[in-house]
This record gives C-alpha cells, sequence and structure tokens, in this order.
C-alpha cells in the first residue's frame, strides 16, 4: 500500500491535502501521515519512509530542506519522491540539489495535485522495469533505477549500479544501451560520447562537468545545452 506524508504548519493545507488524497486514491488505499513541522516527519523515518512526501518549505523548528536533506540521508537511492509546496516560487531553485520530484505554488488546484500524483504512478511503474545485460555470457536482468551510470570502454561498456562496490561489464555500443534505457524513463543524459549517467544520482552540476558522489564526468559541448534543459527542466 502506497504511504504518503503531508509535512505543512497549515492545518487547513493539510486538509486539503486529505481531501484531494482520498479522492484520488479511494478510501483504504494508502496511508497517510500528517506532520506540522519537519522535526516530527524525520523523527518517523526511524518507523520507514515514504513513498510520497508533500513537504512545505517553510516551518519552525525544521523547514522543509533540513527536513529532505535528513530524509535523503536514508533514502541513499532516492526512492521516495518530494514534491515541494510553497507560496514563493523565486525560492525554489536552490532546491534542486536535493533532488525533488516536483513543485507545488500555494495556493495550488486539486488538479494540479492530480497530475504531480499521475506522473508519480507513470514512475513508479517505469521504475520497476528491467534492461538485460549479456555478462559472462549470462542474461542478467538489472533494476533501471540501480544504474547509476555507464561508461564506453571501447567494445566494451562498465556499468555502474548503486547495489554492488565493483562495476558490471558487458559488450555493446553505449548509444543502443541508452537507447534503450531512454525509452523506459527519462532519468538516463548523454553528457559525452563515453558516458551516459542517471541524474538521480547527481550530485552536483557545473556546466562541464557533473558530479556523482566522488565520481566526475564531462559534459561535452555536444550535449551541453540538452543536459542543462533536462536537469532545470522541473525549476
Amino acid at each position: 500500500m502506497i504511504s504518503i506524508s503531508v509535512v505543512d504548519d497549515d492545518y487547513q493545507t493539510i486538509a486539503k491535502f486529505t481531501a484531494i488524497l482520498e479522492r484520488y486514491y479511494g478510501t483504504g488505499n494508502y496511508i497517510q501521515q500528517d506532520f506540522t513541522n519537519g522535526r516530527e516527519f524525520v523523527e518517523s523515518l526511524s518507523e520507514g519512509l515514504p513513498n510520497i512526501v508533500f513537504m512545505d518549505i517553510e516551518m519552525d523548528f525544521m523547514n522543509g530542506e533540513d527536513a529532505v536533506r535528513k530524509l535523503r540521508e536514508k533514502d541513499i537511492n532516492e526512492c521516495t519522491f518530494v514534491v515541494y509546496v510553497s507560496s514563493h516560487t523565486e525560492r525554489l531553485a536552490p532546491f534542486f540539489a536535493l533532488h525533488p520530484f516536483d513543485f507545488l505554488v500555494k495556493p495550488f488546484k486539486d488538479k494540479a495535485v492530480y497530475e504531480i500524483l499521475d506522473k508519480i504512478n507513470e514512475r513508479m511503474d517505469k521504475e520497476k522495469k528491467t534492461c538485460t545485460l549479456i555478462i559472462d555470457r549470462k542474461e542478467v536482468s538489472i533494476p533501471v533505477n540501480d544504474i547509476m551510470w555507464i561508461q564506453s570502454q571501447g567494445h566494451r561498456l562498465e556499468v555502474k549500479v548503486s547495489t554492488s562496490e565493483v562495476p558490471l561489464y558487458c559488450y555493446g555500443k553505449l548509444n543502443d544501451l541508452y537507447l534503450e534505457l531512454e525509452a523506459i524513463c527519462d532519468d538516463f543524459l548523454r553528457v559525452h560520447a563515453s558516458y551516459a549517467v542517471n541524474r538521480r544520482y547527481i550530485t552536483k552540476f557545473m556546466h562541464n562537468e557533473v558530479y556523482l558522489k566522488d565520481k566526475v564526468f564531462p559534459v561535452s559541448v555536444r550535449f551541453r545545452t540538452e543536459v542543462t534543459m533536462k536537469l532545470h527542466e522541473r525549476l
């Protein structure tokens, strides 16, 4: 059953989310937890991570930015979909570093929430999918969401997954694998003729480099405009 946290210091906003979610999912088809500040939400994480969080940005005791940072410390693979909620659109851009799924601007309409939930459901369906690689002459199914980056090494590909410290190696062309992954989800970025990365794992972006934890990949001139647009499309 899907679990949803609503974190907002405005009780009317919480009540609005409650009504919207019940209309969308139906009674008994989801679990909702409400919190009036980020500290309460963070304390609840010891009992498990929610699937979706609607997070107000400005709150007493702990604001939305700090609360999501604490969430990401536990949610290493960023499986929780974070939707920031704020009435100040000019303050949203800095929150990109914490990889939100989307933003809601107060006052919001029911339709805006429905559209976000539709996109989340679509993403969840895609993340259940796998791709098949030939490794040591055997077919191996890899969850697409676990792939962090791919590096071309001539006729061989190095595939780094989040579930293993050791890279996987298979034969093939980067372009072919990238097109296959791109057809499954929109998280993969071609940053260079020899590299493709999963933007869910990007921790820092500069105009000519992307960082995935301690790994740095160059962004070539050929792909720079497209990479910049895709990384900022939700802002």
